[in-house]
């Protein structure tokens, strides 16, 4: 029993390793799924920039927050929000085709705690509440 035991934890580091998440493989599921994921990478043009954080993603919407930025899109609209400036930047948006621009700039891609949770009717976490911001932040609106 004890060899057992000792063979299970020789193989833990393996198949954690082994738990890779792809793009491909992450985006098959936003149809049945709502996404929730760590990331993490590099764009290599024009200058090498490390990019990471938490993205939150059903259908067409996501909502992403790293680096100091906050993005929320709910597939129509894209709010891009710099929390520390006090700006945000209204758009017109593309939907998750947008997340999928930047791919063959990635470099080092890293996709962790990713977890694949009930579609919800809750849409909420995709928007952002201009409305509710005071007179200090500068809101652009560019639709």
């Amino acid at each position: 029993m004890k060899k057992w035991i000792l063979i299970l934890i020789a193989l833990l580091p393996l198949t954690a390793a082994a738990q890779q998440y792809t793009l491909d493989a992450v985006a098959a599921h936003l149809r049945t799924d709502r996404i929730s994921l760590n990331y993490a990478f590099t764009i290599a043009e024009p200058a090498p920039v490390q990019l990471s954080g938490t993205l939150l993603a059903q259908g067409e919407c996501y909502r992403a927050i790293g680096n100091g930025m906050e993005i929320y899109c709910d597939g129509k609209t894209r709010w891009t929000v710099d929390p520390e400036s006090k700006e945000v930047y209204i758009e017109t948006a593309e939907g998750i085709e947008e997340l999928a621009l930047w791919q063959d700039n990635m470099k080092e891609l890293s996709l962790t705690d990713v977890r694949y949770l009930p579609l919800s009717d809750d849409l909420s976490p995709f928007t952002f509440d201009t409305a509710a911001l005071d007179a200090s932040w500068v809101v652009t609106d560019l639709r």
